[in-house]
C-alpha cells in the first residue's frame, strides 16, 4: 500500500527519530515527491516560455561573440564544408571524433549555405533543445522548478566568448552529444514508467546515435539502458521479457555495428584508432602521451590528493547542508538546538576563510553550484538503488536511473563541474538531478505555497544565480571588438585579431589564384574556411598529440612534397596546458626542422601586431628562387 502524500512520514524528519533511518525516510520522499508528474497549467506554460525567452535574450546579447579563431573551432568550421564538397572523412580530411557531427554540418551546409550563420543557429537551437529537454524531464519527475533552473543553467553556460560554448565550439560532436543525452534521458524515464517497449526503442537508437556522435556519450546512454534492462529484468523475473527488450535495442546497436565497420573498411583499424580520432582512443599516441594531464585538466584525476581534496570540498558541502537544514527544517528551538546551529556554523568557518577567501561568490558556488556535483549525484544515485528496491513498483526508480545515468555521463568531470569549460557539455542531468535532491530536504512543498515562497525556488535560483555571475566572466570585451566580415560570414574579434586574419585570409585566396597553397601552423584552421581554401595536407591542424612521430609526419612531409606549398602563417598558439608550449620545439621537432630547413622567415604578416595570448602570424616563404609576390 502506498503511503498517503501528506502522511506523517513526510513531514520534517526530526533529528533522533528512531523509527526509520534517516536515510530511508529520505529515499522514501525523493521516490514519493518524483512520483507524479507535474501538470501543465498556465504557470508550467509561463515557465517554458521564459525559458524560451531566455535562450532569446542570451543569443541576441552575444551573437558573433562565440567561439576562437585559433582554436578547435577552424577545425569544426572546416571538415564538414570539406565533405560538403564531396570528399571522405578521415580518408581525405583527419578527424578526431567519431563521423556523424561533420557529416550533421555539410548537411547543414548543403541546406542552408556554407557559412558561420549555419554553425551559429545549429548551436543556439542545440542549447535550446537542451534547455527544454531537461524542463520536461524535470517536470516528469514531479519538479518542472528543477527542471527550469537545470534548462536556464545550460542556456547561461552555453553562449559564452569562448571555445566551450554551443554556437561555435570547440566541438560540435560534443553539442549534438548533449543534445542526444538530454533527450535519451528524457526517453530513459519513460522507459521505466511506461510499459510499451516503443519509448526503448527510441532510447536505444538514441544510445546509438550518441555513440556515433562521441565515444563517451554513447558508453554512458548505453551503460544506463542497461542498467534500465537489470533492473526491469528483476522486477518482472522472466527471461523471454528480457529477451524482448534486447531485440528493442537492436536498431541502436545495428546502426553502430554499420558506422563502425564502414570506419574500418576506409584504411583498417589501425588508421582509425592511430591516425584518427585522437583524444578518443584510448591507446593512441596522444592519450598515451597527454592524455593523463589532459584528463586531470578537464576533472577526471583520481590521485590521493586530488581525492583528499574532493573529500575536504565534501565535508564542508555536508555541512553547509546541514546548516540549512537545521536553520529551516528543524522545529527545535531551545538552547540546545541554537548551540548545534552555532557549532556547525562555526565548524564552516575555517574552510570558507582558507580556501573559498571570504568571496562570498565562491562560497555561493562551493554550496549550490559544487565541483564535485557529479560525484554526489552518483553516489546518491547508487545509494538509493540499496534503500530503493522496496519501492520497485513506485517510480523512485526513475530518479535513480537519472542519477545514474549523470554520472555515467559525468565521469569525463567527475571532480570539475564548472559553468564553463568542458563540463557544460556534461551537467546538465547532474545538474537537474542535484537539484531533484535538494528538494527532497523539503517535503513539507505544497502547491498551494506560492512560487517564490518555496524552498525549491529560492535554491533553484541560486544554482542559476552562479552561473549567470560567471557567465559575466565570458562577455566579449566591447572595448576591443571588431567585426571581421568574410565571404563566409562574421564573426566579432579583437581588433589586431581581425588585421591579422584579414591579412592571412587576403594571401591565402590570393596564393589559391595562382594554383599555390598557404599552410597554418599549427592551428588556426578557420583561415582555410574563411577563405574558402584548401589544406595541402590531409591533417590540417599540429597540436600536441595530434602529429605523431613516424607514419604521420612522413605523411605530411611527403604531401607538402607534392603540393606548391609557398608560404607558411605561423602563429603564436601555445600549447603550455598540455606540458609542450612550442610547436617544432616542445613537441614536433621533426616537423618544425622540415619548415625550417625548408622555409625561411619574413615577418608579422600585420607588421603593427604585439598580442601575446591572441592570435599573431608570421609569414615564411619557401626557400626557392623567389617569384613575383
Amino acid at each position: 500500500m502506498k503511503t498517503p502524500r501528506n502522511s506523517p512520514s513526510n513531514s520534517v524528519i526530526e533529528p533522533g527519530d528512531r523509527s526509520r533511518s534517516w536515510i530511508e525516510s529520505y529515499f522514501a520522499n525523493l521516490f514519493q515527491m518524483s512520483a507524479k508528474s507535474a501538470a501543465w497549467n498556465r504557470i508550467t506554460f509561463a515557465a517554458l516560455l521564459a525559458l524560451v525567452s531566455l535562450w532569446a535574450l542570451r543569443v541576441y546579447l552575444t551573437w558573433a561573440t562565440w567561439g576562437n579563431l585559433s582554436i578547435d573551432c577552424g577545425r569544426e568550421m572546416y571538415v564538414p564544408a570539406v565533405l560538403a564538397q564531396g570528399k571522405t572523412l578521415y580518408k581525405d580530411v583527419w578527424f578526431g571524433y567519431m563521423p556523424a557531427a561533420p557529416y550533421i554540418n555539410a548537411t547543414l551546409y548543403r541546406m542552408f549555405g556554407i557559412s558561420l550563420t549555419t554553425l551559429y543557429w545549429a548551436g543556439c537551437l542545440s542549447a535550446l533543445t537542451c534547455a527544454v529537454l531537461l524542463f520536461l524531464t524535470g517536470k516528469r519527475l514531479g519538479s518542472w522548478i528543477a527542471g527550469w533552473g537545470a534548462g536556464a543553467v545550460v542556456l547561461f553556460q552555453s553562449f559564452h566568448a569562448w571555445h566551450f560554448c554551443f554556437p561555435l565550439p570547440y566541438s560540435f560532436s560534443s553539442v549534438y552529444g548533449c543534445v542526444s543525452a538530454c533527450l535519451f534521458l528524457y526517453l530513459l524515464i519513460h522507459v521505466w514508467d511506461a510499459g510499451s517497449r516503443l519509448w526503448l526503442w527510441a532510447a536505444g537508437l538514441l544510445a546509438g546515435i550518441a555513440l556515433c556522435l562521441k565515444l563517451e556519450f554513447g558508453v554512458a546512454c548505453f551503460a544506463a539502458l542497461g542498467v534500465a534492462l537489470g533492473l526491469r529484468v528483476l522486477n518482472k523475473k522472466s527471461l523471454p521479457f528480457f529477451v524482448r527488450d534486447l531485440a528493442a535495442i537492436s536498431p541502436g546497436l545495428i546502426l553502430v555495428f554499420v558506422v563502425l565497420v564502414w570506419m574500418l573498411s576506409l584504411g583498417g583499424f589501425a588508421f582509425i584508432t592511430q591516425e584518427n580520432l585522437a583524444g578518443t582512443w584510448p591507446f593512441d599516441y596522444f592519450m598515451k602521451t597527454y592524455g593523463k594531464l589532459w584528463l586531470q585538466r578537464s576533472g577526471l584525476a583520481l590521485d590521493g590528493e586530488s581525492l583528499r581534496a574532493a573529500a575536504v570540498r565534501g565535508l564542508f558541502s555536508l555541512g553547509a547542508w546541514t546548516e540549512i537544514f537545521l536553520l529551516l527544517l528543524w522545529k527545535r528551538r531551545d538552547l540546545k538546538s541554537h548551540l548545534v546551529r552555532i557549532a556547525v556554523f562555526l565548524c564552516l568557518l575555517p574552510y570558507i576563510a582558507l580556501s573559498l577567501h571570504w568571496r562570498l561568490f565562491n562560497t555561493l558556488g562551493a554550496v549550490f553550484f559544487p565541483r564535485d556535483m557529479v560525484l554526489y549525484v552518483s553516489l546518491a544515485g547508487a545509494l538509493g538503488l540499496t534503500f530503493g528496491w522496496a519501492h520497485r513498483k513506485e517510480r523512485g526508480f526513475a530518479i535513480l536511473l537519472l542519477m545514474l545515468f549523470a554520472g555515467l555521463l559525468g565521469s569525463r568531470i567527475l571532480l570539475r563541474n564548472t559553468p564553463g569549460g568542458y563540463a557544460i557539455y556534461y551537467n546538465g542531468p547532474a545538474i537537474l538531478g542535484f537539484l531533484l535532491l535538494v528538494r527532497a530536504l523539503f517535503p513539507e512543498v505544497k502547491d498551494t505555497k506560492p512560487i517564490l515562497r518555496r524552498p525549491e525556488t529560492l535554491l533553484c535560483l541560486a544554482c542559476v544565480g552562479v552561473a549567470a555571475f560567471y557567465s559575466l566572466d565570458y562577455l566579449a570585451d566591447p572595448s576591443d571588438l571588431v567585426p571581421l566580415k568574410t565571404d563566409r560570414g562574421t564573426i566579432k574579434v579583437a581588433r589586431q585579431v581581425a588585421a591579422n586574419y584579414t591579412a592571412g585570409i587576403r594571401l591565402m585566396k590570393e596564393s589559391a589564384r595562382k594554383g599555390e597553397y598557404v599552410l597554418s601552423v599549427p592551428e588556426d584552421v578557420s583561415l582555410y574556411f574563411l577563405s574558402e581554401a584548401d589544406c595541402p595536407t590531409r591533417l590540417y591542424y599540429f597540436q600536441p598529440g595530434v602529429i605523431s612521430p613516424g607514419k604521420i609526419t612522413e605523411e605530411v612531409m611527403q604531401q607538402l612534397r607534392e603540393k606548391n606549398v609557398r608560404y607558411l602563417l605561423w602563429s603564436n598558439r601555445d600549447y603550455s596546458d598540455y606540458g609542450a608550449p612550442k610547436f617544432g620545439t616542445d613537441y614536433a621537432q621533426d616537423l618544425g626542422d622540415y619548415f625550417r630547413s625548408h622555409y625561411h622567415k619574413v615577418g608579422l604578416i600585420a607588421p603593427d601586431s604585439f598580442l601575446d595570448w591572441q592570435t599573431m602570424f608570421t609569414l615564411w616563404e619557401k626557400n626557392e628562387p623567389p617569384t613575383t609576390r
